[in-house]
Protein backbone atom coordinates (compact mmCIF):
# COMPACT_ATOMS: atom_id res chain seq x y z
CA UNK A 1 0.00 0.00 0.00
CA UNK A 2 2.91 2.18 1.20
CA UNK A 3 4.84 1.38 -2.57
CA UNK A 4 1.15 2.36 -4.71
CA UNK A 5 0.60 5.28 -2.32
CA UNK A 6 3.98 6.46 -3.65
CA UNK A 7 3.67 5.34 -7.59
CA UNK A 8 0.04 6.67 -7.20
CA UNK A 9 1.97 9.88 -6.19
CA UNK A 10 4.19 9.65 -9.00
CA UNK A 11 1.53 9.40 -11.35
CA UNK A 12 -0.29 12.47 -10.04
CA UNK A 13 2.65 14.62 -10.58
CA UNK A 14 3.19 13.20 -14.30
CA UNK A 15 -0.76 14.24 -15.04
CA UNK A 16 -0.46 17.71 -13.33
CA UNK A 17 2.56 18.36 -15.38
CA UNK A 18 1.62 17.03 -18.76
CA UNK A 19 -2.05 18.86 -18.05
CA UNK A 20 0.04 22.07 -17.65
CA UNK A 21 2.21 21.87 -20.54
CA UNK A 22 -0.55 21.11 -22.84
CA UNK A 23 -2.66 24.08 -21.55
CA UNK A 24 0.47 25.63 -22.29
CA UNK A 25 0.64 24.34 -26.00
CA UNK A 26 -3.29 25.45 -25.87
CA UNK A 27 -2.80 28.45 -25.06
CA UNK A 28 -0.05 29.08 -27.19
CA UNK A 29 -1.91 27.55 -30.23
CA UNK A 30 -4.63 29.82 -29.53
CA UNK A 31 -2.75 32.84 -29.42
CA UNK A 32 -1.02 31.92 -33.21
CA UNK A 33 -4.72 31.36 -34.39
CA UNK A 34 -5.89 34.29 -32.92
CA UNK A 35 -3.19 36.04 -34.78
CA UNK A 36 -3.34 34.38 -38.14
CA UNK A 37 -7.13 35.14 -37.95
CA UNK A 38 -6.26 38.94 -37.63
CA UNK A 39 -4.15 38.96 -40.37
CA UNK A 40 -6.88 36.94 -42.70
CA UNK A 41 -9.19 39.40 -41.37
CA UNK A 42 -6.59 42.72 -41.73
CA UNK A 43 -5.42 41.41 -45.07
CA UNK A 44 -9.31 40.95 -46.25
CA UNK A 45 -10.46 43.89 -45.34
CA UNK A 46 -7.35 45.40 -47.10
CA UNK A 47 -8.31 43.48 -50.33
CA UNK A 48 -12.26 44.38 -50.28
CA UNK A 49 -10.76 48.13 -49.71
CA UNK A 50 -8.62 47.32 -52.87
CA UNK A 51 -11.43 46.34 -55.14
CA UNK A 52 -13.49 48.68 -53.83
CA UNK A 53 -11.15 51.21 -55.16
CA UNK A 54 -10.93 49.15 -58.63
CA UNK A 55 -15.31 48.59 -58.55
CA UNK A 56 -15.10 52.72 -58.13
CA UNK A 57 -12.56 53.56 -60.32
CA UNK A 58 -13.84 51.56 -63.13
CA UNK A 59 -17.94 52.98 -62.61
CA UNK A 60 -16.30 56.25 -63.21
CA UNK A 61 -14.94 55.08 -66.47
CA UNK A 62 -17.94 53.38 -67.45
CA UNK A 63 -20.05 57.10 -66.31
CA UNK A 64 -17.33 58.96 -68.35
CA UNK A 65 -17.74 56.53 -71.42
CA UNK A 66 -21.48 56.58 -70.92
CA UNK A 67 -21.68 60.36 -71.26
CA UNK A 68 -19.36 60.44 -74.23
CA UNK A 69 -21.49 57.48 -75.90
CA UNK A 70 -25.29 59.59 -75.27
CA UNK A 71 -23.10 62.91 -76.39
CA UNK A 72 -22.37 60.55 -79.40
CA UNK A 73 -25.74 59.35 -79.87
CA UNK A 74 -27.27 62.63 -79.27
CA UNK A 75 -24.35 64.24 -82.11
CA UNK A 76 -25.87 61.41 -84.41
CA UNK A 77 -29.09 62.15 -83.83
CA UNK A 78 -28.68 65.78 -84.56
CA UNK A 79 -26.50 64.87 -87.56
CA UNK A 80 -29.06 62.94 -88.94
CA UNK A 81 -31.94 65.05 -88.34
CA UNK A 82 -29.56 67.63 -90.24
CA UNK A 83 -29.15 65.44 -93.15
CA UNK A 84 -32.87 64.70 -93.47
CA UNK A 85 -33.78 67.92 -93.53
CA UNK A 86 -31.08 68.78 -96.17
CA UNK A 87 -32.50 66.21 -98.29
CA UNK A 88 -35.77 66.91 -97.63
CA UNK A 89 -35.20 70.78 -98.42
CA UNK A 90 -33.14 69.53 -101.27
CA UNK A 91 -35.72 67.55 -102.88
CA UNK A 92 -38.53 69.68 -102.51
CA UNK A 93 -36.99 72.39 -104.22
CA UNK A 94 -35.55 70.14 -106.95
CA UNK A 95 -39.17 69.22 -108.25
CA UNK A 96 -40.50 72.90 -109.33
CA UNK A 97 -37.20 73.40 -111.77
CA UNK A 98 -37.51 69.67 -112.77
CA UNK A 99 -41.41 70.42 -113.55
CA UNK A 100 -40.63 73.52 -115.08
CA UNK A 101 -38.17 71.86 -117.33
CA UNK A 102 -41.03 68.87 -118.25
CA UNK A 103 -42.94 71.78 -119.57
CA UNK A 104 -40.52 73.28 -121.84
CA UNK A 105 -39.44 69.65 -123.39
CA UNK A 106 -43.07 69.50 -124.84
CA UNK A 107 -43.01 73.11 -125.82
CA UNK A 108 -39.90 72.35 -127.78
CA UNK A 109 -41.18 68.99 -129.08
CA UNK A 110 -44.41 70.69 -130.15
CA UNK A 111 -42.45 73.45 -132.46
CA UNK A 112 -40.08 71.39 -133.92
CA UNK A 113 -40.33 68.72 -136.80
CA UNK A 114 -37.19 67.26 -136.56
CA UNK A 115 -36.96 63.74 -135.86
CA UNK A 116 -33.14 63.69 -133.95
CA UNK A 117 -34.12 66.85 -131.77
CA UNK A 118 -37.61 64.80 -131.19
CA UNK A 119 -35.56 61.89 -130.51
CA UNK A 120 -32.75 63.72 -127.89
CA UNK A 121 -36.08 66.05 -125.93
CA UNK A 122 -37.85 62.31 -125.49
CA UNK A 123 -34.37 61.34 -123.83
CA UNK A 124 -33.96 64.33 -121.69
CA UNK A 125 -37.70 64.28 -120.98
CA UNK A 126 -37.33 60.16 -120.22
CA UNK A 127 -34.54 61.24 -117.57
CA UNK A 128 -36.39 64.24 -116.11
CA UNK A 129 -39.08 62.47 -115.22
CA UNK A 130 -36.92 59.54 -113.29
CA UNK A 131 -35.15 62.64 -111.64
CA UNK A 132 -38.53 63.84 -110.62
CA UNK A 133 -39.25 60.21 -109.17
CA UNK A 134 -36.62 60.27 -107.22
CA UNK A 135 -36.78 63.53 -105.64
CA UNK A 136 -40.05 62.59 -104.86
CA UNK A 137 -38.71 58.97 -103.41
CA UNK A 138 -36.52 61.15 -100.93
CA UNK A 139 -38.96 63.69 -100.24
CA UNK A 140 -41.20 60.46 -98.59
CA UNK A 141 -38.20 58.75 -96.97
CA UNK A 142 -37.46 61.63 -95.07
CA UNK A 143 -40.83 61.91 -94.21
CA UNK A 144 -40.78 58.42 -93.09
CA UNK A 145 -36.95 56.78 -92.50
CA UNK A 146 -38.62 53.34 -91.12
CA UNK A 147 -40.86 52.21 -94.09
CA UNK A 148 -38.60 49.69 -96.16
CA UNK A 149 -37.92 49.60 -99.80
CA UNK A 150 -40.43 48.13 -101.72
CA UNK A 151 -41.66 48.21 -105.53
CA UNK A 152 -45.00 50.41 -106.46
CA UNK A 153 -45.82 48.67 -109.50
CA UNK A 154 -47.35 50.58 -112.45
CA UNK A 155 -48.59 49.51 -115.75
CA UNK A 156 -45.62 49.93 -118.49
CA UNK A 157 -44.65 48.52 -121.96
CA UNK A 158 -41.60 46.52 -121.00
CA UNK A 159 -39.63 47.09 -124.38
CA UNK A 160 -40.39 50.78 -124.46
CA UNK A 161 -39.10 51.17 -120.98
CA UNK A 162 -36.00 49.46 -121.43
CA UNK A 163 -35.66 51.23 -125.15
CA UNK A 164 -36.25 54.75 -122.81
CA UNK A 165 -33.38 53.76 -120.20
CA UNK A 166 -31.18 52.87 -122.96
CA UNK A 167 -31.31 55.70 -125.21
CA UNK A 168 -31.20 57.86 -122.26
CA UNK A 169 -28.07 56.96 -121.10
CA UNK A 170 -25.78 56.40 -124.72
CA UNK A 171 -25.19 60.46 -124.76
CA UNK A 172 -23.36 59.99 -121.14
CA UNK A 173 -21.72 56.50 -122.15
CA UNK A 174 -20.43 58.64 -125.31
CA UNK A 175 -18.85 60.96 -122.98
CA UNK A 176 -15.83 58.82 -122.27
CA UNK A 177 -15.17 57.85 -126.13
CA UNK A 178 -17.20 54.11 -125.64
CA UNK A 179 -18.95 52.47 -127.74
CA UNK A 180 -22.34 51.58 -126.89
CA UNK A 181 -23.78 48.44 -128.16
CA UNK A 182 -27.39 47.06 -127.37
CA UNK A 183 -28.80 43.68 -128.12
CA UNK A 184 -32.64 43.61 -127.19
CA UNK A 185 -34.74 41.14 -127.56
CA UNK A 186 -38.15 42.13 -125.86
CA UNK A 187 -41.55 41.13 -127.28
CA UNK A 188 -43.67 44.55 -127.99
CA UNK A 189 -46.30 43.28 -126.52
CA UNK A 190 -45.49 42.59 -123.48
CA UNK A 191 -46.99 45.05 -120.91
CA UNK A 192 -45.89 44.15 -117.25
CA UNK A 193 -47.73 45.23 -113.65
CA UNK A 194 -44.74 46.40 -111.66
CA UNK A 195 -42.18 49.07 -110.45
CA UNK A 196 -40.48 50.98 -113.60
CA UNK A 197 -38.54 53.34 -111.69
CA UNK A 198 -36.47 50.78 -109.90
CA UNK A 199 -35.85 49.19 -112.94
CA UNK A 200 -34.46 52.41 -114.40
CA UNK A 201 -32.18 52.60 -110.79
CA UNK A 202 -30.37 49.28 -112.09
CA UNK A 203 -29.86 49.98 -114.93
CA UNK A 204 -28.85 53.16 -114.48
CA UNK A 205 -26.27 52.30 -111.36
CA UNK A 206 -24.63 49.43 -113.36
CA UNK A 207 -24.00 51.08 -116.77
CA UNK A 208 -23.08 54.40 -114.82
CA UNK A 209 -20.02 51.62 -113.05
CA UNK A 210 -19.78 50.39 -116.24
CA UNK A 211 -18.69 54.09 -117.93
CA UNK A 212 -16.92 55.24 -115.16
CA UNK A 213 -14.55 52.01 -115.35
CA UNK A 214 -14.23 52.32 -119.36
CA UNK A 215 -12.69 54.59 -121.49
CA UNK A 216 -12.29 54.37 -124.96
CA UNK A 217 -13.86 50.47 -124.98
CA UNK A 218 -17.01 49.02 -125.15
CA UNK A 219 -19.89 48.64 -123.39
CA UNK A 220 -22.44 46.04 -124.51
CA UNK A 221 -25.75 45.31 -122.85
CA UNK A 222 -27.97 42.50 -124.02
CA UNK A 223 -31.34 41.95 -122.94
CA UNK A 224 -34.14 39.60 -123.67
CA UNK A 225 -37.59 38.90 -121.71
CA UNK A 226 -38.40 34.86 -121.27
CA UNK A 227 -41.82 33.84 -120.10
CA UNK A 228 -41.93 32.47 -116.62
CA UNK A 229 -45.41 31.31 -116.55
CA UNK A 230 -48.75 32.56 -117.49
CA UNK A 231 -48.34 35.50 -114.84
CA UNK A 232 -44.75 35.93 -115.01
CA UNK A 233 -42.14 37.08 -116.97
CA UNK A 234 -38.00 37.35 -116.39
CA UNK A 235 -35.96 40.05 -117.63
CA UNK A 236 -32.63 38.87 -118.67
CA UNK A 237 -29.67 41.69 -118.58
CA UNK A 238 -26.12 41.01 -119.29
CA UNK A 239 -24.03 44.18 -119.14
CA UNK A 240 -19.95 43.86 -120.15
CA UNK A 241 -16.98 46.49 -120.13
CA UNK A 242 -14.01 46.47 -121.11
CA UNK A 243 -13.00 48.51 -118.70
CA UNK A 244 -10.46 48.31 -115.72
CA UNK A 245 -11.68 44.93 -113.84
CA UNK A 246 -12.07 44.33 -110.24
CA UNK A 247 -9.98 42.25 -108.49
CA UNK A 248 -11.01 38.74 -107.02
CA UNK A 249 -10.38 40.43 -103.77
CA UNK A 250 -12.79 43.28 -104.37
CA UNK A 251 -15.18 40.67 -106.03
CA UNK A 252 -16.34 39.16 -102.72
CA UNK A 253 -17.23 42.40 -101.35
CA UNK A 254 -18.93 43.93 -103.84
CA UNK A 255 -22.01 43.95 -102.64
CA UNK A 256 -21.51 45.45 -99.55
CA UNK A 257 -22.81 49.08 -98.87
CA UNK A 258 -19.71 51.94 -99.28
CA UNK A 259 -17.03 49.55 -100.39
CA UNK A 260 -15.49 50.88 -103.18
CA UNK A 261 -12.01 48.60 -104.12
CA UNK A 262 -8.43 49.33 -104.23
CA UNK A 263 -9.20 51.90 -107.46
CA UNK A 264 -10.53 54.29 -105.89
CA UNK A 265 -7.51 56.52 -106.11
CA UNK A 266 -7.34 56.15 -109.58
CA UNK A 267 -10.69 56.80 -110.88
CA UNK A 268 -12.66 60.21 -110.65
CA UNK A 269 -15.77 61.23 -109.19
CA UNK A 270 -15.51 57.93 -107.55
CA UNK A 271 -19.70 58.14 -106.01
CA UNK A 272 -20.47 56.57 -102.18
CA UNK A 273 -20.18 53.31 -103.12
CA UNK A 274 -23.92 52.41 -102.70
CA UNK A 275 -24.30 51.81 -106.34
CA UNK A 276 -24.31 47.49 -106.91
CA UNK A 277 -25.61 47.54 -103.08
CA UNK A 278 -28.41 49.45 -103.87
CA UNK A 279 -29.05 47.09 -106.90
CA UNK A 280 -28.64 44.03 -105.32
CA UNK A 281 -31.71 45.48 -102.82
CA UNK A 282 -33.67 46.22 -105.71
CA UNK A 283 -33.19 42.84 -107.69
CA UNK A 284 -33.88 40.83 -104.52
CA UNK A 285 -37.04 42.60 -104.38
CA UNK A 286 -37.93 41.69 -107.73
CA UNK A 287 -37.44 38.12 -106.70
CA UNK A 288 -34.74 38.31 -109.17
CA UNK A 289 -30.84 37.44 -108.78
CA UNK A 290 -27.62 39.22 -109.81
CA UNK A 291 -23.99 38.80 -109.86
CA UNK A 292 -20.57 39.61 -111.21
CA UNK A 293 -18.17 38.34 -112.98
CA UNK A 294 -14.60 40.39 -113.42
CA UNK A 295 -10.53 40.11 -114.59
CA UNK A 296 -8.35 42.69 -113.40
CA UNK A 297 -7.30 44.99 -116.94
CA UNK A 298 -9.81 43.28 -119.37
CA UNK A 299 -13.27 44.24 -118.08
CA UNK A 300 -16.46 43.40 -115.68
CA UNK A 301 -19.83 40.91 -116.70
CA UNK A 302 -23.17 42.19 -114.14
CA UNK A 303 -25.58 39.51 -114.63
CA UNK A 304 -29.06 39.83 -113.35
CA UNK A 305 -32.27 38.93 -113.63
CA UNK A 306 -35.63 40.26 -112.62
CA UNK A 307 -39.04 38.29 -112.63
CA UNK A 308 -42.17 40.54 -113.75
CA UNK A 309 -46.17 40.37 -113.48
CA UNK A 310 -47.62 40.75 -117.15
CA UNK A 311 -50.72 42.76 -116.71
CA UNK A 312 -53.74 41.16 -117.26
Amino acid sequence: MIYSNGVMNIYDFAIKESKADLEKEYTKRNSENDKIRMYLIFGAMVLMFIVSILIMYFTRIAFIYENRLNAANKQIKENLSFKNRILGMLSHELRSPLKIIGIFIRKINKKTNDDSIKEYLKSISFTNNTLLMQANQILEYTKNQHVENQLIPVVFNLKNEVTSILNSIEPYIETRNNKFIVEENIDSKIEVYSDNTKINQVFMNILANANKFTENGEISVVTKAEPVDENTVSLITVIKDTGAGISKSDLEKIFEPYYQGVLSEDVENLGAGLGLSLCKEIVELYSGKISVDSEKNIGTTVSFTINLNLNK
